[in-house]
C-alpha cells in the first residue's frame, strides 16, 4: 500500500472516530447554535432601536474567531496521546501506519472536522439571517469562512503537537489551555518585554528595539487579526489584541498569512520529531 493511500486511509478513519465520539456532531451543534442565537438576538437589537437589520458577518465573527481556538485546543490536545495512554497506539503503529502518519494523519483528520464544524454552522447561520431578513454579503462571508479555517487549522496543528509531546491526557490538557492563555490574551507579546527589562537592569530602555514588535506579530492570533485587518478593517477580530494604525511589513496580510502557515508546518514538524523518538 502506497503511503498517500495509507495516510488516506488513517485519515478516514481518523474523522470516524470524531463521529463516532460525538466530536464532529458537538461542534457543529455549540457554533450552530451560537451563530443562529446571535443572528437571532442582533436582529432583535437593530430592529428596536433603529428599525433596520444588521450585517450578518459583524454580529458573528468575533463569537466564533474567540471560541474556535478554545475549542480546537480542549478537543484535539488529547488526539495522540489519548491512543497513547489507551494503547490503541501500539496497535496501530503494528498495522502498516508509521509515526509520520499518525502525526500528520490526525491533523489532516481534526483540520477536516473543525472546517466541516465552521463551514456548516455558517451556512445554518446565514440560512436564518435569509429568513430574518439579515445582510449577506457573500463575498465578506466566503472570505471570513476562510479565515476562520485558516485560524482553526493552526491551532489544530498546535493542539495535535502538543498531543504528540506530552506522555498524558492531564498534561495535554494543562497545555492547552497555557497556549489559549499566551497567544490570546497577548501574554505573548509581554515575554519580548519582560526579556527586555531583565536585560536593562530591570528598566526599560528608551527606545523599544523593533524585535520587540517582530516576535509579537508572529503570535498566531494576532497575525489572524493582522491578516482581517489588512482586508476588512471595519470588522471586529473577536481577539483581545488590537490591529497596527499603521502596519509594518512584518504586520501586513502578506506576512500574516506566511505567519499562520509556518506556524502550521512548524508545529507539526516539531511534533513529529519529537514523537519519531519518543519510547512509547
Amino acid at each position: 500500500m502506497s503511503s498517500v493511500r495509507t495516510l488516506a486511509l488513517f485519515v478516514r478513519e481518523d474523522v470516524r472516530d470524531t463521529v463516532r465520539e460525538r466530536q464532529l456532531q458537538l461542534l457543529v451543534a455549540i457554533f450552530a447554535l451560537l451563530g443562529l442565537f446571535v443572528t437571532y438576538a442582533a436582529d432583535q437589537s437593530a430592529s428596536a432601536t433603529s428599525g433596520s437589520g444588521p450585517e450578518l458577518i459583524p454580529a458573528v465573527l468575533p463569537l466564533f474567531a474567540m471560541l474556535l481556538p478554545l475549542l480546537v485546543l480542549g478537543f484535539f490536545a488529547s488526539a495522540v496521546v489519548e491512543k497513547r495512554t489507551a494503547g490503541s497506539l501500539k496497535i496501530l503503529l503494528g498495522l502498516p501506519f508509521s509515526r509520520r502518519t499518525v502525526v500528520l494523519g490526525t491533523f489532516l483528520g481534526r483540520s477536516l472536522v473543525i472546517c466541516t464544524a465552521v463551514f456548516v454552522s455558517l451556512l445554518a447561520t446565514a440560512a436564518l439571517a435569509l429568513v430574518l431578513g439579515v445582510t449577506i454579503d457573500p463575498v465578506r462571508l466566503v472570505t471570513v469562512s476562510l479565515l476562520l479555517a485558516l485560524l482553526a487549522v493552526t491551532f489544530t496543528a498546535i493542539a495535535v503537537s502538543i498531543s504528540a509531546l506530552v506522555r498524558t491526557t492531564t498534561r495535554a490538557t494543562v497545555a492547552a489551555f497555557g497556549t489559549f492563555v499566551l497567544f490570546f490574551f497577548g501574554l505573548w507579546s509581554s515575554l519580548p518585554q519582560a526579556v527586555l527589562y531583565v536585560r536593562y537592569g530591570f528598566s526599560f530602555p528608551e527606545t523599544t528595539p523593533e524585535w520587540v514588535d517582530v516576535v509579537a506579530a508572529v503570535n498566531p492570533v494576532a497575525a489572524y487579526v493582522n491578516l482581517l485587518a489588512g482586508l476588512y478593517p471595519d470588522l471586529n477580530s473577536g481577539a483581545f489584541i488590537r490591529p497596527p494604525s499603521e502596519p509594518a511589513v512584518y504586520e501586513r496580510p502578506s506576512f500574516a498569512l506566511a505567519v499562520l502557515v509556518g506556524w502550521i508546518v512548524v508545529t507539526i514538524g516539531v511534533g513529529y520529531w519529537r514523537f519519531r523518538a519518543t519510547d512509547l
